[in-house]
């Protein structure tokens, strides 16, 4: 039976925003961050977060330092409240800046585009009208109304929000207790 998902965007949303980041020693996790994983952890919902990772493409850092970061944020979030995800998808793309044609192309994965949360449904048997997304950025909510236009959306604050969000909240826990809320009202 297919599975319910939380696709989370990871910087400005689980971690604190550093630009460019491939140095895992600048990785901070946002208040709340941790205990947010743990709790979609014990909700029964598939936790994977979904990044884009242009600076690949531009040649500022590279593939496994995207990795070494990734694993970082998974450390930490475990180290501070036992929470796990199941995994991490990223687009290394950019469509015209940098200079190798493996990264510098048109692709789906890339946000707005809903490529890597289409892949994890594939990957996870997800039930993506019924699941829902976390980010910081409007393009998140694009990418998750281009997978499936059923997805529900949660915008933390951000310097990158619109009004394209189903739901704008203050934090990944508070979109978590919201999800935790939503969960409790469809059992009933």
């Amino acid at each position: 039976m297919a599975r319910r998902a939380v696709f989370l965007d990871r910087d400005g949303t689980i971690n604190v925003q550093v630009g460019y980041c491939g140095d895992p020693g600048k990785i901070k996790l946002i208040e709340g961050a941790a205990h947010a994983v743990r709790k979609l952890n014990d909700l029964g919902l598939l936790t994977i977060v979904v990044t884009n990772q242009s600076a690949v493409a531009r040649g500022l850092i590279t593939e496994e330092q995207v990795r070494r970061v990734n694993a970082e944020v998974a450390l930490q979030v475990a180290r501070e409240s036992g929470g796990r995800f199941d995994a991490f998808y990223y687009a290394p793309f950019h469509p015209h800046e940098g200079d190798d044609p493996r990264y510098t192309r048109d692709s789906d994965w890339r946000k707005p585009g809903g490529g890597m949360l289409r892949q994890a449904a594939i990957d996870f048997d997800i039930d993506l009208p019924r699941s829902f997304l976390v980010g910081d950025a409007d393009i998140d909510h694009e990418a998750a109304k281009d997978a499936d236009p059923a997805i529900i959306t949660f915008q933390v604050p951000s310097d990158y929000a619109g009004d394209v969000a189903d739901h704008e909240v203050h934090s990944l826990l508070d979109a978590t207790n919201r999800i935790a809320a939503m969960l409790m009202e469809s059992a009933e």
